[in-house]
Order: structure tokens, then C-alpha cells, then sequence
């Protein structure tokens, strides 16, 4: 890959956006926009033990399954980055928690152009600071 055209980076903005819709409609099936069907996702620094999920159909079961995944994320600061023709998206999420808690991360994308537009192929979600509940 080249340098990005103006095309590209609305689709991978765009992209970013998508994908915050959608998971916070909980609408498994629009993955299929967002995620290549062997994508690899992997959760850094969310506890005890580091999550990597692999395939969507996978990703989908796992954020289907989560009962303490965000109600609302806030994908901002987009970033689009080649090196060597790979493709990187760089992005800040806030996502709100139930009981109004919020916290903060970011994704390290590799994203690729298939036959049906721009997909995430490789996710690192790393969360900033851990979300607390305020001291009483």
C-alpha cells in the first residue's frame, strides 16, 4: 500500500465509527463491516490475565457473552499511519460503564482493504487506567 488517498481515510474514519455503533447497538452482525472474518483481537491490561480472542465469530460470542463491556464508546482521535505498506489506526475510546463509571483506552488497529471496503484485521485494545468506582 501507498500513501492513503482522501477516499481512505473517510472509509477508515468512518471505520472507527462503525465499529462504536455497532458494538454499542450490541449488532453482532454488522461486525461483518468492521472486522475481517479472521481478525485478532486482544484486551491488554484489563486484569489478572490478558485476553486475546481470535475470528470474529469468536469476537462476537465473547462481546455477546460480556457483562461488563461498555454501554457507550467514544472513538476519537483518529490516527492513520503506513510503514512498509501496512496499515495502522491509532484511536483514543471512553467508554461508559453502568452505574455512570467511564474509562479510557486505546486501539492499535492494522486495518487492510478487502473486496467489500476497509476491515480491522488486527486489534490491541489497551486500557489506559482501570476504572474505579470514587472513594466514599
Amino acid at each position: 500500500m501507498g500513501e492513503l488517498t482522501a477516499l481512505d481515510r473517510l472509509e477508515l474514519h468512518e471505520l472507527a465509527a462503525r465499529y462504536g455503533n455497532s458494538i454499542d447497538e450490541r449488532d453482532w452482525a454488522r461486525f461483518a463491516t468492521v472486522f475481517t472474518e479472521d481478525c485478532r483481537y486482544e484486551l491488554a491490561n484489563f486484569g489478572r490475565i490478558d485476553t486475546i480472542i481470535e475470528g470474529r465469530a469468536a469476537l462476537c460470542a465473547y462481546m455477546a457473552a460480556s457483562k461488563s463491556h461498555p454501554v457507550a464508546h467514544l472513538v476519537t482521535t483518529v490516527e492513520l499511519l503506513v510503514v512498509d505498506g501496512a496499515v495502522t489506526m491509532r484511536s483514543k475510546i471512553l467508554g461508559t460503564l453502568a452505574g455512570g463509571y467511564c474509562g479510557a483506552a486505546d486501539y492499535r488497529d492494522i486495518v487492510v482493504q478487502t473486496g467489500a471496503g476497509w476491515r480491522i484485521a488486527d486489534r490491541v485494545v489497551t486500557l489506559r487506567r482501570p476504572a474505579r468506582p470514587p472513594a466514599e
